[in-house]
């Protein structure tokens, strides 16, 4: 699509509203038009813009998704890291208190086996 620009109705209200010269008018007028007509966004333009910045939207939002996750799963691992060391902690504590336990009836066997081998 095109954009128009009247450069002669320009260059004449120029000259009659403005007071400048024929030259000055048609110098400014096609200066002006040479500027105006390159650098004018056209509908198409805007259009074109409009679709890049949805496409953008939608992969700065799946960005914003990823990186929301990758938060909540880093903040899952942390959570998951201080549970399992609470664990082996527990575990620990678990492993001496069996040991100890067992020692105990090893040591009870040993002291019936001694008695009963003692009484006959």
């Amino acid at each position: 699509m095109a954009v128009t620009f009247d450069t002669l109705k320009a260059a004449t209200r120029l000259r009659e509203e403005g007071g400048f010269s024929e030259k000055q008018a048609t110098e400014l007028v096609a200066t002006f038009a040479d500027g105006f007509v390159e650098n004018l966004a056209t509908k198409d333009d805007v259009e074109h813009l409009r679709g890049d910045v949805e496409k953008l939207e939608v992969s700065l939002r799946g960005e914003l998704k990823k990186a929301a996750l990758r938060t909540d799963l880093e903040k899952t691992e942390a959570s998951l890291r201080g549970d399992m060391e609470k664990l082996r902690g527990d575990m620990s504590k678990l492993e001496h208190r069996m040991t100890l336990r067992l020692g105990g009836a090893i040591a009870a066997a040993v002291a019936i086996l001694v008695a009963v081998d003692k009484l006959f």
